[in-house]
């Protein structure tokens, strides 16, 4: 398993490149982070190469991420081997947990949706999992 600088999973992100080519769903993931995170971002404008990417025609959901210069400018891998963590900049990007999305959408929640969409994103549990076992 590869970490984003933020502790996201790319190879479950729907939003990830190899997975929009291999099958496209962001006309649903762009409706759930608006359900979940008050985003509206298109689904043609969803579209990342992934924070490690260094080409020079790179394409991310975020360009100037402050959690992605934070880590570069630290020379580390991401925010689960900074002293620091969880921090202000973390927090800029922290999705949502299986517990917090269910509150979030109580009676609502879908389990197989959080699952398939925002599993993800749920960086801090995966970091602070990550600083319990180094």
């Amino acid at each position: 398993m590869t970490l984003t600088m933020c502790g996201y999973r790319c190879e479950l992100c729907k939003a990830y490149a190899p997975n929009i080519k291999e099958e496209d769903e962001r006309k649903f993931l762009s409706q759930v982070w608006k359900k979940y995170y008050n985003l509206d971002i298109k689904e043609e404008d969803i579209y990342c190469d992934g924070c490690r990417c260094t080409c020079e025609s790179v394409k991310r959901i975020d360009q100037n991420c402050p959690v992605r210069s934070c880590v570069l400018s630290r020379a580390i891998e991401h925010c689960g081997e900074c002293d620091d963590f969880p921090c202000e900049t973390f927090f800029e990007r922290k999705g949502l947990s299986v517990d917090e999305a269910k509150d979030k959408r109580k009676q609502n929640f879908d389990q197989e949706e959080y699952d398939k969409y925002l599993l993800a994103y749920d960086n801090l549990t995966r970091l602070k999992a990550y600083k319990k076992n180094k």
